[in-house]
C-alpha cells in the first residue's frame, strides 16, 4: 500500500521555478581573446610610434628624390605592413570585444534584471564609432555591465581607462592630420608627429592595462554570480 504522506511523483514537464533556473555561462573565451587582441593592438601602435620618425623621413625622401634609397623603401614597406596589421587587429578587436561585451550585457541582465541599463544592446556595437556619442556611450555601457554583474558592489572608477583611450584616439587623429597636411614635411613637423605618436602609444598602453583589469574583474564577478 502506498504511503499517502510520501513524496509525490515528479512532474517532468513542470517548468523549473525562476529562482532555480541555471545562470548562463559567462563569455570567458571571448574575454581571453579580447585581452590578447588588446595587447596585440597596443604592440602594433607602440612599434608604429617607434618607427614614426624614420618612416616620415622616408616619405619625404620619396617625394624629394627621383631614386629613393633602399633603406627608404624598407621603411616605407615597414609602414605599410604596420598599417595593414593595425587595421586587421583593430577590426578583430572590435568584433570580438563587442561580442564579449554583448554577452556580458545579456549575462548582467539575467542575474540582475532590475538594474537599469542606461543604453540598449545596440549601443554595444554602435557606441564606439557613432560621432559625438562615442565620447561617452561606450563608457556607460561598460560601467553598467560591470556594476550590474557585481550587484552594485563598490568598484574602482573607469576614469583612467576612458581618459587614456580618448587621449590615444585624439592623438592618433592629430598625428594623421599633421602628417597629411603637406607632401613634404619640415623637420620640425616630423618631430612633432613622432612626439604625438609617442603620446598616443603611452596613452594606449595605460588604456590597455586598465582594459585588461576591467575584463578580468567582470569575468570574476560572472563566475561569482554563477556560484
Amino acid at each position: 500500500m502506498s504511503n499517502p504522506y510520501g513524496t509525490p511523483p515528479p512532474f517532468p514537464n513542470q517548468p523549473v521555478p525562476a529562482p532555480y533556473q541555471q545562470v548562463p555561462t559567462g563569455p570567458r573565451g571571448l574575454a581571453t581573446a579580447s585581452i590578447w587582441l588588446a595587447i596585440a593592438l597596443t604592440a602594433v601602435v607602440v612599434i608604429t610610434a617607434g618607427v614614426s620618425y624614420p618612416v616620415s623621413m622616408a616619405v619625404n625622401d620619396t617625394m624629394m628624390s627621383a631614386t629613393p634609397s633602399t633603406s627608404t623603401w624598407i621603411w616605407i614597406s615597414t609602414s605599410i605592413a604596420l598599417g595593414f596589421a593595425l587595421i586587421a587587429v583593430l577590426l578583430s578587436l572590435y568584433i570580438v570585444g563587442c561580442l564579449w561585451l554583448l554577452r556580458s550585457y545579456d549575462f548582467a541582465k539575467v542575474i540582475n534584471p532590475t538594474f537599469h541599463m542606461r543604453r540598449s544592446r545596440a549601443w554595444v556595437w554602435l557606441g564606439w564609432w557613432v560621432p559625438i556619442v562615442s565620447l561617452w556611450f561606450p563608457l556607460q555601457v561598460v560601467d553598467d555591465v560591470r556594476r550590474a554583474t557585481a550587484k552594485n558592489q563598490a568598484r574602482s572608477s573607469l576614469a583612467i581607462w576612458w581618459t587614456a583611450w580618448l587621449v590615444a584616439i585624439f592623438a592618433t587623429n592629430l598625428s594623421g592630420r599633421i602628417f597629411n597636411s603637406d607632401d613634404v614635411l619640415s623637420r620640425d613637423a616630423i618631430i612633432i608627429v613622432a612626439m604625438i605618436d609617442a603620446l598616443s602609444a603611452v596613452a594606449l598602453v595605460i588604456a590597455c592595462v586598465n582594459w585588461i583589469s576591467i575584463i578580468r574583474g567582470i569575468t570574476r564577478d560572472q563566475e561569482m554570480a554563477r556560484g
